[in-house]
């Protein structure tokens, strides 16, 4: 393990040393290093956890064999997925323990740790943006307008990120939410805040992130008259940080429900530094394969096919419900200067420099990034969706985006080489 790291962190350091500073603006940085210590660096970088692994349980594991496993490994607290399946959990084993043994110990299946399907190490990272906003509205409150009767034809979007304030200046009365208790979801208004443990979704980073995003999604569908309800699901912190047992969780939460789940995040591994968090995510995913994942493609100006993968987006290269999306610049004359490509995984670009957006003042402010690109390409799939009277599988919407895109000649590549123009 530590010479996986070790490895990790020189490739890490190659790639910083070849890029301009200009990017570390962007919305979504690099990672320039990784270990147990969650030692601070100047750019972006995950923290890996120095105590916590996150537990993939084999299915219908009993209650009481897990609580023997925890027993077994001296595990101080743990946590579950709220409103989950059980199958996943984070062990806490306190300070001052060596996690690079105790994650060899159950990894090796020791102490009746054949229940365990997936062991890997908690981290966390940060997503950097450029949108020039502060925190507007009084909060979400599950305002009553902004939740929409059951629909079965509507399209239903997932949304993980930072949340979303209802009361922002881009929104109106409309009802755009999901409705969960005309799903028959005991105790829930909407969407689950995973980082609070509560249903108030309300989006307290100070970028407002996820209410960025779900804005253009909100224009675009609502612009092309499309039936849809946003599910927003809180992963991202009042920093914008983003740990993976939230992402997980947040995932087992929203496929079940949703037809299409958003991603406007990401993290970078260099040489599989951490293997075992693919698999989970890639055994989760499988699981849900009617279920179309639209994922944003960073913004270090990284060819993502190389040796620094970009996640989620790189498991479009892997399982067919995947879709990972890059930016264009302004004019849509060639790939944006800062965004993620590749020519095995990433799928298409779309606009993301320079879009428009309001701050809380409703004063006009540009906002660029792949995370900004990414919605609106699951604005124009949830139309093909729609169009196809629901019945689309994640395959033939990524085919049908194909046929629909307009061929582009970037000198940064992509699978399908198709500029995806917005509704």
């Amino acid at each position: 393990m530590k010479k996986i790291i070790g490895s990790f962190l020189i490739v890490i350091s190659l790639l910083i040393a070849s890029c301009s500073h200009t990017d570390d603006t962007i919305e979504e940085n690099i990672v320039t290093g990784a270990n147990y210590k969650a030692q601070s660096t100047a750019v972006n970088s995950p923290k890996f956890s120095d105590r916590e692994l996150i537990i993939q349980y084999k299915k219908n594991t009993r209650p009481s064999k897990k609580a023997a496993l925890r027993q077994y490994y001296h595990v101080v607290d743990y946590e579950v997925c709220t409103h989950c399946d059980g199958t996943i959990e984070k062990w806490d084993f306190g300070p001052g323990i060596d996690l690079e043994n105790k994650f060899g110990s159950v990894s090796s299946g020791s102490g009746g740790a054949e229940s365990i399907q997936n062991v890997t190490i908690e981290f966390s990272f940060e997503n950097e943006e450029e949108i020039a906003s502060l925190i507007g509205g009084s909060g979400y409150t599950n305002d009553a307008d902004h939740i929409a009767s059951s629909n079965q034809n509507a399209v239903i979007i997932a949304v993980l990120d930072s949340g979303i304030d209802v009361n922002y200046p881009t929104f109106d009365s409309n009802p755009f939410l999901y409705n969960a208790a005309s799903h028959g979801i005991s105790g829930l208004h909407s969407g689950w805040d995973y980082v609070n443990e509560d249903n108030t979704c309300y989006d307290d980073y100070e970028q407002v992130h996820g209410t960025a995003v779900s804005t253009l999604i909100y224009e675009s569908l609502n612009h092309a008259d499309i039936p849809y309800r946003v599910l927003p699901v809180k992963i991202a912190n009042q920093d914008g940080e983003v740990s993976i047992f939230d992402m997980l969780c947040g995932m087992m939460f929203s496929l079940p429900k949703a037809n299409i789940l958003h991603i406007s995040a990401g993290w970078y591994d260099a040489a599989g530094a951490n293997p075992n968090t693919t698999s989970i995510f890639l055994d989760i995913l499988s699981q849900y394969e009617d279920v179309l994942v639209v994922t944003s493609a960073g913004n270090y100006s990284n060819n993502n096919d190389d040796t620094i993968a970009h996640y989620p987006s790189n498991f479009s290269a892997m399982i067919s419900n995947v879709i990972a999306v890059g930016a264009t610049n302004e004019e849509v004359t060639d790939a944006a200067y800062f965004t993620n490509y590749g020519r095995y995984t990433v799928d298409f670009m779309s606009n993301g420099t320079n879009l428009p957006f309001v701050n809380s003042l409703e004063q006009p402010v540009p906002i660029s990034g792949t995370s900004f690109s990414t919605p609106l390409v699951t604005a124009v799939a949830a139309k093909i969706l729609y169009d196809s009277g629901m019945s689309y599988t994640p395959y033939e919407i990524k085919q049908e985006l194909d046929s629909n895109g307009i061929p582009v000649t970037y000198a940064k590549q992509t699978i399908y080489n198709k500029y995806i123009m917005p509704l």
